[in-house]
């Protein structure tokens, strides 16, 4: 039985003044699929992981997560509806430690709001013991419990892009979007990714990735769409988005059998 879609994309422009950075894009990610999105830089990867998480608002075309439009949803609303992310580029809290981080995560589904936990409840003290035993075992699952105590700026650079991961789960998404996890890893490191990336899907998470690292893409990916220009050029098994004349030609610039 196929998996039912979880994102669906229709028609998704993104235009700023007279460049379109998305034309016309359909995408569909399955539920419990690792789908990568690839392509030069400039391809419009991350203008797609922008429009979906509400950073910006399409041009045309539609957004559906389990089915339902995320027109006009705030980015709050969008992160507690499943969707979680995270970026190129670090962005922790530096001067928290690796459990609080997590923490201002889990706070997006507490209920008790300001008043109950200024006034600490009893649903406060009952949420922030909660969100606290959850935090630590996200820890745990991405590897770095050891660090839940020091502060995020002081953590090695590997270990403060799992604690985005972290994070990121700490809203309790259906779907993760990674944003070049990999970004400034050496060869081991990124096999280590690998496989925390293949251990969260197996979890019961669904992952859309963008990725420069090609070696990763092929080895953990179900499935591998293309963009090049804002459109898209492919979609499909990894081995044969590999042998795509569309895709060569887009990563070298010239037609794939060009002498």
């Amino acid at each position: 039985m196929t998996n039912p879609v979880i994102l669906e994309l229709k028609d998704l422009t993104m235009q700023f003044g007279g460049v379109k950075a998305l034309n016309q894009v359909n995408l569909s990610v399955k539920k419990g699929e690792i789908l990568a999105l690839i392509g030069p830089n400039g391809a419009g990867k991350t203008t797609v992981f922008n429009v979906v998480t509400g950073v910006y608002k399409p041009t045309n075309g539609e957004i559906l997560f389990n089915g339902s439009s995320l027109k006009g949803k705030s980015r709050h609303r969008i992160t507690k509806s499943g969707i979680a992310r995270t970026f190129q580029n670090v962005r922790l809290f530096g001067d928290m430690t690796a459990l609080e981080n997590v923490l201002t995560a889990t706070d997006v589904h507490n209920k008790s709001g300001l008043m109950g936990a200024m006034f600490t409840s009893p649903r406060s003290r009952r949420e922030e013991s909660a969100s606290r035993k959850k935090a630590q075992e996200i820890l745990e699952f991405i590897g770095i419990a050891n660090r839940s105590d020091q502060l995020a700026r002081n953590l090695p650079y590997g270990d403060q892009r799992r604690l985005e991961i972290a994070r990121a789960m700490g809203t309790n998404p259906q779907l993760l979007l990674l944003d070049e996890p990999a970004a400034g890893f050496n060869p081991s490191e990124k096999k280590a990714l690998g496989e925390l990336i293949v251990k969260i899907r197996n979890s019961g998470y669904t992952v859309l990735l963008i990725e420069h690292d090609m070696s990763l893409v092929m080895d953990i990916s179900d499935r591998v769409a293309v963009l090049d220009f804002g459109e898209k050029i492919a979609d499909d098994l990894p081995k044969l988005v590999q042998d795509n004349p569309k895709v060569i030609e887009a990563y070298l610039g010239v037609p794939a059998d060009a002498s």
